[in-house]
């Protein structure tokens, strides 16, 4: 329990008309990757199993790691089977990530009173004989003629230093899945956490991926104190609950996922009552304000054309215990399309705007 808690299991404002939302711009420019000469990639070291190793199916070496990535800000922690990497800087920022699942479970950040936050909400479930994390910040993908989804990461490189950046690379591919192959990019700068995917058509056919989201999950005190601020005008539908941790109901019809369309109206939107809604137009980044703690955080997205946002609202008694808001970029009614040989990027970008 000592590991959980480390964990974490927690206890800008921009108006928007129809007329103005082709102008609008990311706030968060296009982070250049950073694996040059400094990188260390896992490959050039690993010792002959080492494929194997790195695979969740066999346990990671973790003393190994520990030798050959010290000095660029990841320590790693046991955790059964995989492992946990905690990413640090030298002003507090903080972020951990269960390696073979490529799940950040939390980031913490500075605020203006000189302490630290929590922005993300973990908790752990015990299925069967199986210790499962929830929460946090997931992707989900699959491809177009396969249920299966892609959540099965490697170790690949880590770059940077404890004072500017931290660059983690974690590789995904699967023969089955139509030659797909996928990169995870997570970088921790002193007030954003980017988390960058990179996938590949590596076959000689063209696929589609759906169920595709980067979503985090947001600790909050109360929905009551919760806002999302700058969404004004953005369309949206209504829609069934996509939570990442239970996967993409692959048997349901995208006419099924979608229900009732309109348009928000309001700037400073209260989530206190429960919602599932996909925004099909909005800004490239927003703001959401938590009152009760006195923070905030900007979400922002590049590739994906959607924002999804789920909360539980106040009507739940489990609330206070559980407190959270889902939200973050996907593509759950417009599938992404990759043609042979071409690359497609999505990025999710959390930034503090409060130190």
């Amino acid at each position: 329990m000592a590991l959980l808690h480390s964990m974490n299991v927690p206890h800008s404002n921009f108006p928007l008309s129809r007329s103005s939302k082709i102008f609008l711009n990311s706030s968060f420019p296009s982070l250049p990757l950073q694996f040059n000469k400094n990188v260390k990639r896992l490959e050039s070291y690993l010792p002959p199993s080492a494929s194997a190793a790195a695979s969740p199916a066999f346990p990671i070496d973790v003393e190994y790691l520990r030798r050959e990535f010290s000095g660029h800000g990841a320590t790693f922690q046991d955790f059964g089977e995989t492992c946990i990497a905690k990413l640090k800087l030298e002003n507090g920022s903080s972020a951990n990530v269960v390696l073979s699942r490529g799940m950040v479970t939390s980031y913490k950040v500075r605020v203006w009173h000189g302490g630290k936050v929590e922005l993300l909400h973990t908790w752990v479930e015990q299925e069967e004989e199986d210790v499962v994390i929830r929460g946090g910040v997931s992707s989900a993908f699959s491809s177009s003629d396969s249920d299966e989804i892609i959540n099965d990461w490697r170790l690949h490189g880590i770059s940077g230093d404890l004072k500017d950046c931290v660059q983690m690379e974690l590789r995904r591919s699967d023969k089955i899945i139509r030659e797909i192959e996928m990169k995870q990019i997570i970088s921790l700068r002193e007030e954003t956490l980017s988390i960058e995917i990179f996938v590949t058509n590596k076959g000689s056919s063209p696929v589609r991926l759906k169920g595709c989201s980067l979503v985090s999950y947001l600790t909050v005190s109360t929905p009551e104190a919760t806002y999302a601020v700058g969404l004004e005008g953005s369309d949206f539908v209504e829609t069934t609950p996509f939570l990442p941790r239970f996967g993409v109901d692959q048997g349901e019809e995208e006419e099924e996922r979608s229900g009732f369309g309109g348009e928000e109206e309001s700037n400073y939107k209260q989530l206190n009552e429960e919602m599932s809604r996909i925004y099909t137009y909005a800004p490239k980044s927003f703001t959401v304000i938590d009152r009760g703690r006195r923070n905030s955080v900007i979400v922002g997205r590049e590739g994906f054309e959607e924002v999804y946002m789920y909360s539980p609202g106040s009507r739940l008694e489990s609330y206070t215990k559980s407190a959270y808001v889902c939200i973050g970029p996907s593509s759950l009614l417009s599938p992404i399309s990759l043609e042979p040989g071409c690359v497609w990027r999505g990025v999710l970008h959390l930034n503090n705007p409060n130190s």
